[in-house]
């Protein structure tokens, strides 16, 4: 079963052509093309800010870190809970029409949802939390 949480990143990711050797988002091993904003000299980015990773793999997973933050409301991007995933998607820097269909394309056949929609709430990609009960 995909997580509803990696098909989206994945789906950003592809279209940041994070698989393409050429490309900023495989250069920097940040698939997700996220920033740092922690004080100067913390994490080591690119003339725009963007983190460089040591590995895709870490790259991946802090990705899926921030990713789970702002679907949380709890980042400092202005999101909430009631924010949909055109809002998400806006703070990735993706807002042309085009693009925002070609992640919502991804993200239906990944999951087998066609309901999924730019007007989705950011909590339809949260992982509902296990109980051990």
């Amino acid at each position: 079963m995909i997580r509803r949480i990696e098909a989206l990143a994945d789906a950003i990711a592809r279209l940041n052509n994070a698989w393409t050797p050429e490309s900023d988002a495989y250069q920097l091993r940040n698939p997700l093309l996220i920033k740092s904003f922690a004080r100067p000299g913390k994490h080591n980015t690119d003339d725009k800010g963007r983190r460089i990773f040591e590995s895709f793999l870490s790259g991946y997973k802090a990705g899926l870190f921030d990713l789970d933050l702002k679907l949380r409301g709890r980042s400092r991007a202005g999101l909430t809970t009631e924010s949909t995933l055109e809002n998400l998607l806006g703070v990735y820097g993706i807002d042309s029409i085009a693009a925002i269909d070609n992640v919502i394309a991804f993200v239906r056949r990944a999951l087998k949802d066609q309901s999924i929609n730019k007007k989705t709430l950011v909590t339809f990609f949260v992982e509902k939390e296990q109980s051990n009960a």
